[in-house]
């Protein structure tokens, strides 16, 4: 809607005129329309509010498209996640099936689409589904994987700005009690895992969505911790257990691989 005002004497009038012309404001732009039914469609708290900008039957036909948008994103998410699991139990029961089950109707009327928090909870209901359909030691440490994979996947909320180093929003750091790369080398060939020593795995994605999965030397695992934590990586330097360069070295593949941001000090 464009508002209008008069000015009396406005410069630009037309000669012989009453001297008064008509002041159209600009209304929003096709980019910003376009961005607020984005957001609209995405996030279900926004559509249990206002709804000037659409009409009854706008508003209907936005709600069902919204609920088909979040089914197909998270469908797609779970399939790319969850794959190993889904070729070891019946189709009816992978995890790509979820959104079409009814209980998923009630995070529908809360999702935010691409959030951490939507991720983490669509990620809960499928290990939740997944775990009592085996009883294998390595069943619950191969779900913990695909869930700490697909909230890299499923995740697209930024990193929120702040000052110095921090960990990126949905890196994750995960140990198991198996070799991780083994067991999805031996499932790959049909054959049981075994526990053949621990593994430790750091899940990450960058802002362009290239997801890395890494094993960490003890070095760069100890700093992500204590990152995570809060703590200036610097005081490694005065502890004499990393020279600058190294230190540099480490902070800058953390960055590079999307596990850690580093503000703006």
């Amino acid at each position: 809607m464009q508002a209008t005002q008069r000015s009396s004497g406005c410069p630009g009038s037309s000669p012989g005129g009453n001297g008064n012309q008509e002041i159209r404001t600009p209304g929003p732009s096709d980019r910003d329309v376009h961005d607020r039914v984005i957001s609209y469609l995405s996030d279900a708290n926004l559509r249990a509010g206002s709804t000037e900008f659409l009409n009854e039957t706008e508003v209907k036909r936005a709600e069902r498209f919204s609920r088909f948008l979040a089914r197909r994103y998270y469908r797609d998410r779970l399939r790319r996640s969850f794959r190993f699991s889904a070729s070891l139990v019946s189709q009816s029961h992978a995890a790509s099936r979820l959104p079409d089950h009814p209980d998923f109707d009630e995070f529908l009327d809360h999702v935010v689409l691409g959030s951490l928090a939507a991720a983490r909870e669509v990620g809960q209901l499928a290990v939740e589904r997944l775990t009592p359909l085996r009883s294998e030691a390595w069943w619950p440490e191969l779900l913990e994987y695909e869930f700490a994979f697909f909230l890299q996947l499923a995740t697209s909320e930024p990193t929120p700005p702040s000052e110095g180093v921090q960990v990126c929003i949905s890196a994750v750091l995960r140990s198991f009690t198996f070799r991780i790369p083994e067991m999805l080398e031996r499932l790959r060939s049909m054959k049981p895992p075994e526990r053949q020593g621990n593994t430790t795995l750091l899940f990450s994605r960058t802002p362009h969505g290239r997801i890395y999965v890494v094993e960490l030397d003890p070095i760069t695992e100890a700093l992500f911790i204590e990152i995570s934590r809060g703590e200036d990586p610097r005081k490694r330097l005065s502890r004499d257990e990393l020279t600058l360069q190294e230190l540099r070295h480490t902070i800058s593949t953390l960055k590079e691989i999307g596990a850690i941001s580093l503000g703006e000090s």
